[in-house]
């Protein structure tokens, strides 16, 4: 028998899924995806089964529980709003007035 996983949406609300919200699924899906291509990549390669799949569990129980771990730190939209912010300059400095003197009304 399938199993059928519910998705909770809710009027103005963002998308839930197993308590991650909104860009944190998409942030897991990718983390899932590229351990899956890794993992295969280091097979075709040659390396141990063994170590390629230690390996690929490691990294995706750490990208997972990142996951969460900024789903429950940032919500929705913080983790967004922490990155602009690094970015956003504290002050503008101008030693003249001529950038305000030449816009036009």
């Amino acid at each position: 028998m399938p199993t059928i996983y519910t998705m909770h949406r809710r009027v103005n609300a963002p998308i839930e899924f197993k308590g991650l919200k909104g860009p944190y699924i998409l942030l897991a899906g990718g983390t899932v995806v590229t351990v899956l291509f890794l993992f295969a990549i280091l097979y075709i390669l040659g390396f141990n089964s063994w170590i390629c799949l230690l390996l690929c569990t490691g990294m995706g129980v750490l990208g997972i529980g990142g996951s969460y771990y900024c789903c429950r730190h940032y919500g929705i939209h913080g983790w967004r709003k922490r990155r602009v912010a690094g970015k956003t300059p504290a002050a503008l400095r101008s030693n003249s007035r001529q950038i305000f003197t030449r816009l036009k009304k």
